[in-house]
């Protein structure tokens, strides 16, 4: 297993970010949704200001894995305790990147003292969550913005003691 290295993200990252969060829902999420569904996720990544804006307003990490030389995934938490991202680079799957991940977002959801941790989560990582302690709540219909497609994701949620 690669030593994986956690960092705070900073605005230089953003563009291997963005890339990352499209390769890998077209990668590794397209085995559980449409093809019309992973064109419209992929191409939200939005613009270099959006993801300027999540850096700043959240603790947004970046995982850096030896032998890459690359970002190898990402994730963040917000101060309310919402896990807005969770994304690990297509060929560093299964290699404790979203582990290591999900440890220090825990951390730091137990410093920000939130009761609970919640989170929209796709098909594809709903198996993830369930096996660190998450909870299906309910499922979630959640719309792409004005495009009218739907993702049914899940509300998980674990709640920290």
């Amino acid at each position: 297993m690669n030593k994986i290295k956690l960092r705070l993200a900073v605005n230089s990252d953003i563009p291997a970010i963005m890339s990352l969060f499209s390769d890998t829902v077209r990668s590794i999420n397209s085995k559980d949704y449409t093809a019309e569904q992973i064109d419209v996720w992929s191409d939200t990544t939005g613009t270099e200001r959006t993801w300027e804006h999540r850096i700043n307003e959240q603790y947004f990490i970046v995982a850096e894995s030896e032998g890459t030389e690359s970002i190898t995934g990402f994730s963040s938490i917000a101060r309310n305790g919402y896990l807005d991202f969770m994304y690990v680079h297509k060929d560093q799957q299964r290699k404790g990147v979203a582990s290591a991940l999900l440890a220090e977002v825990e951390r730091r959801a137990t410093q920000q003292k939130n009761p609970e941790i919640f989170s929209h989560v796709s098909k594809t990582a709903k198996g993830f969550f369930l096996k660190r302690g998450y909870v299906h709540r309910e499922d979630l219909i959640d719309k792409a913005g004005d495009t009218g497609v739907v993702f049914i994701n899940a509300l998980m949620v674990k709640v920290l003691r």
